[in-house]
């Protein structure tokens, strides 16, 4: 339970209160019962009402007005009791009276004031010698009333004796044990500093799991969906592999019945190269029998021009024996006339010419019968010369085409025989293509198994890829436990005053936020110069000219390391020591301690430009990622594995936001990747801008 002065006050008050009421109580009751037996007086009994419930009214008012921890209601019990006490002991001859104040004064030991307890001590043993002369002279005086006094001064003093010296020894008790846990507080502030300087590097540590987790969740995701669509191809690649076997066997089968078919065509061929031989020479004897008939047809010729020029001749010699047998005829015309003439001598003569007649007629006739015959030989000569003509015309045509068909027929030969030379070349080609395609069966089927191998594999890497990320996501939840705790320690710390003003350091970024009376709200960064007990010197980025003038609430906020420090309330008065927009920030509480919101990070691929505070060294890398409070880079150098807590500034020319192409840093992590350095760090403050360029442009 947390120590509170006023709240031991109050309970001790409350206590004393109580016993004054029940004392009270008792002894009201106990004189009410001795006015009713008619031992005392209707008037002693007012008095004695007033002078017992008067204080302790009085005192129960103060209380209300003042409060329960009212610091001197214990004055209050000394006075109004002690008047009290003074009347009754005063006026009741029992000489158990003066133990009517023990009850009470055990209490007031409670208040542990041992200048207190002896100003009561000494009131109180007043009280007994007045109480005990006034008994005496009212003629109680024998020597037990004596020995009575004697004995109650004396119980008096020894109590308040005891009261004294216990209250000397609560102090001392309570002196030791300040003392030690004075010393033991200041073991625990250093062990508290010890904390909090741990409970940051936890929180750092935690932040880098974290980003480990989420980068890692990112990969598994990606890995996850490679799976995913490696599996797909893979049964889509399995299935084409099936396909491309059911294929090849069907190529495998029409290769064989294409083999059999240029095996059967080379059958043709040879037979067709066989039946142009034999026809090459059949036409070549043709070619020959045709040359005989041309020159057979030639002699014809020949021969019937020969015949023509005989039969000329003879249709010559014909006319000239139809001349002949004219004049044969004549002259046996004038033989007859000479015969005539001569009588009986020339009746021989007669009979000759007569049968010169007779057969210079029948010759005439048989030369009308040769020329008539010889007419109708010319017509049958012509004709058959005509068509012996024709026939030599087709002879020779017929000779041209027959030399030209032995001409083709040759060239189909040899082009036949070129054919099955080159149907055997494809003949072979088909049987390599053949034992190939058998070849490429066999490695297709050995491929399927590979491919059944390989997703059966695939599936269990997915498996077990998707219990990485189920893991990372366990992971992830075990780290928001952890940094829940943290934060509630964290904020126990703050709580306990272990963490305030003394922890900010010049150069931290602030937010100073104010809201009007209208509700209306504003915003102004800075950057801390300096720090005293109760205020900080604030260097503000904006105008700060109006910011005194305006009658608003505001609020400080301050990141140190990777808590939020929060006052409420806070006071401002202007600085013009360091500048024109500095101001003083005064605190009157301790902060309110929060765990940094983390913020989703977006994968990015920038060049940037890394540039030390410290050493001003500038390196060049590549963005890996990007928050509203972190970024994180990869270099190539490996000086970046040893300068963990350094600031540095980060630029990157070409990303899409303009005002945050450069970042502030503090680096709180580097991993080596081989020979690759993944450097993590937090910003300062967090960036809106940056923020709602994420959750618009990226989505986990």
């Amino acid at each position: 339970m947390e120590y509170n002065a006023n709240e031991f006050k109050m309970k001790a008050n409350k206590k004393a209160m109580n016993v004054w009421l029940i004392l009270a109580t008792i002894l009201t009751l106990s004189y009410g019962s001795e006015l009713a037996k008619g031992l005392r007086t209707p008037s002693y009994y007012i008095t004695f009402l007033i002078v017992c419930w008067g204080p302790f009214i009085f005192g129960r008012i103060i209380l209300k007005i003042k409060g329960m921890d009212c610091p001197f209601y214990k004055d209050i019990i000394a006075v109004g009791y002690g008047v009290f006490y003074t009347y009754v002991v005063c006026t009741t001859a029992s000489p158990l009276a003066f133990i009517y104040i023990l009850p009470l004064t055990s209490m007031l030991v409670l208040f542990k004031d041992r200048n207190y307890m002896l100003r009561c001590g000494i009131a109180n043993v007043f009280v007994t010698i007045i109480s005990s002369i006034v008994k005496y002279m009212s003629g109680m005086n024998s020597a037990a009333d004596i020995n009575d006094y004697c004995l109650q001064l004396s119980c008096i003093i020894l109590c308040y004796a005891c009261y004294v010296l216990s209250i000397n020894h609560l102090n001392l008790s309570d002196g030791a044990l300040t003392n030690s846990i004075k010393d033991n507080l200041s073991r625990v502030i250093t062990t508290v500093e010890q904390v909090k300087t741990s409970s940051n590097s936890i929180v750092d540590g935690i932040t880098v799991v974290r980003e480990l987790s989420e980068e890692n969740m990112q990969g598994a995701r990606s890995v996850v969906t490679c799976m995913q669509d490696l599996s797909q191809n893979n049964d889509i690649l399995h299935d084409k592999t099936n396909s491309s076997i059911d294929m090849t066997e069907k190529i495998r089968n029409q290769v064989e019945h294409v083999a059999s078919m240029i095996e059967q065509m080379g059958i043709l061929i040879n037979e067709s190269v066989s039946h142009t031989d034999t026809s090459s020479k059949e036409l070549a004897d043709v070619v020959e029998t045709t040359n005989t008939m041309s020159q057979l047809s030639n002699e014809v010729d020949k021969i019937l021009r020969e015949f023509k020029e005989d039969f000329d001749m003879v249709k010559e010699e014909t006319g000239t024996i139809t001349g002949i047998t004219s004049q044969t005829n004549l002259l046996a015309l004038n033989a007859s006339i000479e015969a005539a003439r001569a009588g009986e001598a020339g009746k021989g003569f007669a009979v000759v010419a007569d049968e010169i007649r007779n057969l210079s007629t029948e010759t005439q006739t048989s030369s009308s019968r040769i020329m008539s015959a010889l007419s109708h030989l010319e017509q049958t000569s012509d004709k058959m010369t005509a068509s012996i003509t024709k026939t030599l015309e087709l002879i020779e045509i017929t000779l041209n085409k027959v030399t030209q068909v032995n001409e083709s027929v040759s060239g189909i030969a040899m082009d036949s025989a070129q054919l099955g030379n080159n149907i055997g070349v494809i003949d072979n080609a088909m049987k390599e293509v053949e034992l190939s395609n058998r070849n490429l069966v066999d490695n297709m089927e050995q491929i399927d198994a590979v491919m059944e191998t390989m997703t059966s594999s695939i599936k269990n890497a997915d498996k077990s890829t998707k219990t990485m990320l189920h893991k990372y996501d366990e992971s992830s939840h075990n780290v928001n436990k952890i940094e829940s705790v943290v934060n509630n320690m964290m904020e126990e710390l703050g709580i306990g005053g272990f963490m305030g003003i003394h922890d900010i350091k010049p150069e931290m970024k602030c937010l100073l936020i104010g809201e009007t009376s209208s509700k209306q709200s504003f915003e102004y960064h800075g950057e801390v110069i300096s720090q005293n007990e109760q205020s900080v010197i604030v260097s503000f980025k904006e105008d700060t000219s109006g910011i005194l003038k305006t009658e608003a609430k505001y609020q400080l906020r301050i990141v140190v390391d990777n808590v939020l420090y929060s006052w409420d309330s806070v006071t401002l008065s202007p600085n013009r020591e360091y500048g024109k927009n500095t101001i003083t920030v005064t605190v009157h509480t301790t902060p309110g301690i929060v765990n940094r919101r983390k913020y989703p990070r977006m994968p990015i691929s920038n060049a940037c430009t890394i540039t030390l505070k410290n050493s001003g060294s500038t390196y060049h890398g590549s963005m890996i990622n990007i928050s509203a409070n972190g970024f994180a880079f990869s270099v190539t150098e490996s000086e970046f594995l040893n300068i963990n807590g350094q600031n540095l500034t980060v630029s990157i020319p070409d990303f899409p936001v303009e005002d945050s192409r450069t970042l502030d840093g503090c680096i709180i992590r580097c991993t080596d990747n081989m020979g690759e350095y993944i450097v993590g760090c937090r910003m300062p403050e967090d960036n809106i801008s940056l923020r709602d360029y994420v959750n618009s442009n990226y989505s986990e």
